[in-house]
């Protein structure tokens, strides 16, 4: 608990002083002992999982959750945000913004399965085999459960959906394990994965029906609301089908590439390597209301904050990755095992993309603030597009190392090399080159107010 305390300490310092403040801050709390639970659990079942399945099914694994990943976006719909920000804003329209949410998010679930399914037939790759990609795919058809928690979420009231997802993840979890014991197999496995976003979204369904005045059942459809929550909602998916699509398309493109024993061996190399991308992205959370204040207070400023976020960043991921090149052996032997001794190569050369994505998040804080959101999402499929190319060039050859340098080359495209070559971020590139290094003076600006 002493974790969850330095958090909420920090957003205690932060986060202004409102009457909101003590309730904001308990939902931190919760949000952010849920995260270390759940980050906990999963290096345990997914330790455990990579050494029952072997390289081989465990590529498989991995290729199956990649590419039902591809069509997590169409499924949401991008509407939890708006969700949030709506009920925040007129609470007594809950009913019409959570029917239009619901009815847009069951046309988006059906939607993605069945794409999933066709795109699965057509490309008869054996990895994808129709009867896999619906077990991964299935839980998008109660995704409009995940309203409720957003509903929740509008409210402050973060606690029963954490309990909720909680209880679902650990079930699900036990379950999983269960199916090792009893050597189910990878389609056994490869379900309890999707079971567990079906299970924490009915359980948070019937807490939100104590509180709510309506049902599922009494959903009404009313164009006009639709078409709206629609119009706002697009962008927002097409912006996460992207992200999505530059953090798995490695994965996706590899079964036609390479042997799905090689796909194996470079998903436990990147297994490990992400089990850090927590600490960025919390870092950038506490960072971005500082550098979005700043902006309003004057460029001096504003550029000062920039800077101490991207050497805090820096410093940090760079020490993770030398902290992970000297533990690599031991790391890849205790999580995966000797079956995946050869992911050490691979681990080696793919944790350096950690710099590179940890940057590209500041730099969308800078972009966000600067009013270039366009930008990001133009970047994250040329980054696709890029890895794609390069894992068509390197993997045939090299295999899993291959892959990795794809990666890591593709990486270093949005966050950095992309400023140099737009006039219209070009200042913050040069910020990036004052930051890289981590000299007396960027160090000294780490501790100035």
């Amino acid at each position: 608990m002493n974790i969850i305390n330095s958090i909420k300490n920090m957003a205690g310092k932060l986060l202004p002083q409102s009457k909101t403040k003590k309730q904001v801050l308990k939902g931190v709390s919760w949000l952010a002992g849920d995260k270390i639970v759940r980050l906990a659990i999963s290096v345990f079942t997914g330790a455990l999982v990579t050494r029952y399945l072997g390289p081989e099914r465990y590529g498989t694994l991995s290729a199956l959750t990649a590419f039902a990943a591809l069509f997590g976006p169409i499924a949401n719909m991008g509407v939890n945000s708006i969700i949030l920000r709506d009920i925040g804003a007129h609470p007594e329209k809950e009913k019409s913004i959570i029917d239009a949410s619901i009815i847009l998010k069951m046309v988006g679930g059906v939607t993605s399965v069945l794409l999933a399914i066709a795109i699965a037939l057509f490309a008869k790759q054996p990895q994808y085999q129709p009867l896999l990609v619906v077990f991964a795919t299935f839980n998008f058809l109660f995704y409009f459960l995940d309203n409720f928690e957003s509903w929740f979420y509008a409210r402050n009231e973060q606690r029963k959906p954490v309990i909720a997802g909680q209880i679902s993840f650990m079930f699900t979890s036990a379950l999983r394990v269960a199916c090792i014991i009893l050597n189910l197999g990878l389609p056994a496995i490869l379900l309890t994965y999707s079971l567990d976003s079906v299970l924490g979204g009915v359980l948070v369904y019937f807490n939100a029906r104590k509180h709510l005045s309506f049902r599922i059942l009494s959903v009404q459809y009313h164009k006009e609301n639709v078409l709206r929550l629609l119009k706002e909602s697009l962008p927002l998916m097409f912006a996460s089908m992207g992200t999505i699509i530059f953090m798995k398309i490695d994965k996706v493109v590899m079964p036609w590439l390479t042997t799905a024993y090689v796909l194996g061996i470079y998903s436990a190399a990147t297994r490990l390597s992400e089990l850090w991308y927590f600490i960025p992205f919390s870092l950038c959370t506490a960072f971005a209301p500082l550098i979005a204040a700043a902006k309003s207070k004057s460029p001096e400023i504003y550029e000062k904050r920039m800077r101490k976020a991207l050497i805090v960043v820096n410093l940090v991921t760079m020490s993770l990755a030398l902290f992970t090149l000297l533990i690599g052996p031991f790391a890849i032997n205790l999580y995966a095992g000797s079956k995946y001794v050869s992911a050490l190569p691979a681990l080696q050369v793919h944790i350096w993309s950690l710099p590179f994505i940890s940057i590209g998040l500041v730099v969308d804080i800078w972009l966000l603030n600067e009013h270039l959101q366009r930008l990001q999402v133009a970047r994250t499929f040329t980054t696709a597009a890029v890895n794609i190319v390069l894992n068509i060039l390197l993997v045939p050859k090299y295999g899993a190392v291959g892959a990795a340098w794809a990666t890591l080359i593709a990486y270093t495209y949005p966050g950095f090399f992309a400023n140099l070559l737009d006039k219209r971020t070009r200042a913050v590139f040069w910020l990036e080159l004052r930051s890289i290094i981590p000299t007396p003076k960027n160090l000294q600006l780490i501790f100035e107010k």
